[in-house]
């Protein structure tokens, strides 16, 4: 995992659009190595797959979400909502239900540290496995 002190580099990411560019490739990154140590097919999923950006291509930057994915094959989907950087330790998470009933969203929402990695990347694995 990346030491405390390498997170303050994204402290700015809702005032600064590089900032906020460079914290949504770390999702990505973060996601794409979870899927490498379990031997998951990175090509049977979608991400970003909520669009964060307005219709001139300018994001949103407002970190709902920070990071997204969705299952082609079993249509599952990953919502990660971050937010301030703050001293919290904030972590929580819930399944949300699309209108045909299907339990197919997994929302995480959390303060960025290296305790709620750990914690996310059990999180994501399970729902992957699920």
């Amino acid at each position: 995992m990346i030491p405390h002190h390498k997170f303050q580099k994204f402290n700015t990411y809702l005032e600064d659009e590089y900032v906020y560019a460079e914290l949504e490739q770390f999702w990505i990154d973060f996601f794409l190595s979870i899927l490498d140590k379990n031997s998951k097919n990175k090509n049977e999923w979608i991400s970003p797959f909520y669009n964060t950006k307005f219709s001139k291509g300018k994001s949103m930057m407002n970190a709902n979400p920070i990071f997204s994915a969705k299952s082609l094959k079993n249509e599952k989907i990953i919502r990660i909502l971050q937010t301030d950087m703050g001293d919290r330790q904030e972590l929580s998470h819930w399944i949300n239900s699309t209108m045909d009933n299907h339990n197919d969203e997994l929302v995480i929402n959390c303060v960025l540290n290296e305790k709620n990695l750990i914690e996310i990347e059990s999180l994501i694995l399970n729902w992957i496995k699920s």
